[in-house]
């Protein structure tokens, strides 16, 4: 509904009308706003999210930027009861003709400051599969109810989705309905950028093809050797550093971490031996530079500007091999591999996710 509708149906006699409370105002392109919140309807939001919630966004900078509300399918009767974020998603999909009258949601909406509307539309729109969990791209939604509630989106800068094929997966993986099938569709993102790099490096060859012999080997080689590659061009190591730490630091995960990437560990492990140890330190020290002096990577004496420098190789290295073994884990399902069952959703959902979608955002620039 436009804003000169919205006036129209105020002066029908009988008309309900909102919290006068409320200011609702015409945007430049004819839509309502409510009390400065911009309305943009969604075509799908990860199962990552608990239905009928209002999640806040911001920036890096921790400024405000709006509101997630998943109210898709959820009934409304009163117009005179909606709150700010309600009434402008409401205003923004009734009809004239059916205002007022009782109904659901057709949409999950993201509630915009009506301030940082541009700003949104050209720099985070396009990413926010990436580092939000929807999508303002028509797809199917997700059905998948998630286990555990979100406080707070931060929405992330200067993401770049480099081919049609970057974005078609990345908006794949918001409507998947399992945190399995999420995984393995973020991971294949990390999959076309090494082959968007090899194809660049092909495009810069010379006209005698000097150099051919040895991209195409580098193509052929092991999967997780290619997945390093694309790892290490992070823009930010201490960021995965933080992001390892964090997620180190509960408890919950540990038994899963010895038993996913040690006792079914593979070739290319960092740690490969000192699991025992790993688990021990991360349980009273946490992901810190001590780590690497309990579990001997360094010795006791090394200066804190080297332990720095060591202790974010180590978080690329590891968060490679930990991206990669749950990858194979999900995916395959054999014998000398840790079979995923329904009981590693919310490790696969709340630990390696968010590792993964921490690499993702350190490497997309």
């Amino acid at each position: 509904m436009q804003f000169a509708e919205f006036e129209a149906c105020k002066i029908i006699d009988g008309a309900p009308l909102p919290d006068e409370s409320l200011v609702i105002e015409q945007f430049p392109d004819g839509k309502c706003i409510v009390n400065g919140q911009y309305p943009m309807a969604l075509e799908a939001v990860s199962s990552l999210y608990p239905r009928k919630g209002v999640i806040g966004i911001s920036d890096e900078n921790g400024s405000r930027i709006g509101d997630l509300l998943t109210c898709k399918e959820e009934e409304f009767a009163s117009v005179s009861t909606f709150s700010a974020l309600y009434l402008a998603a409401y205003l923004a999909e009734v009809t004239r003709d059916n205002y007022g009258v009782a109904g659901r949601f057709k949409h999950d909406y993201l509630l915009l400051d009506k301030d940082r509307l541009q700003e949104y539309s050209s720099e985070f729109l396009e990413s926010s599969a990436i580092w939000g969990g929807f999508t303002h791209v028509q797809a199917v939604v997700s059905t998948h109810q998630p286990a555990s509630t979100a406080a707070l989106i931060i929405a992330k800068r200067g993401i770049t989705l480099p081919s049609q094929l970057h974005r078609e997966a990345a908006n794949r993986s918001v409507v998947q309905p399992q945190a399995f099938e999420r995984f393995l569709k973020l991971y294949h993102i990390l999959e076309l950028s090494f082959d968007l790099e090899v194809v660049n490096r092909i495009k810069n060859i010379p006209d005698d093809l000097n150099g051919i012999g040895q991209i195409l080997s580098n193509y052929s080689s092991k999967e997780i050797n290619r997945l390093s590659q694309i790892v290490a061009t992070t823009n930010s190591p201490d960021k995965i550093v933080r992001c390892l730490a964090a997620l180190c630091s509960d408890a919950q995960w540990h038994t899963q971490i010895q038993s996913i990437f040690f006792d079914f560990g593979k070739d290319g492990n960092p740690l490969d031996g000192k699991g025992t140890e790993f688990i021990r330190a991360i349980a009273s020290s946490g992901f810190s530079p001590q780590i690497l002096t309990d579990i001997g990577i360094v010795n006791r004496n090394t200066n804190n500007a080297l332990l720095v420098q060591r202790l974010e190789e180590l978080a690329i290295r590891l968060s490679t091999y930990w991206i990669y073994r749950v990858r194979c884990s999900i995916a395959h399902s054999k014998i000398g591999e840790y079979v995923m069952t329904s009981r590693d959703e919310p490790f696969v959902a709340l630990f390696a996710e968010p590792l993964l979608r921490c690499v993702l955002e350190t490497t997309l620039k």
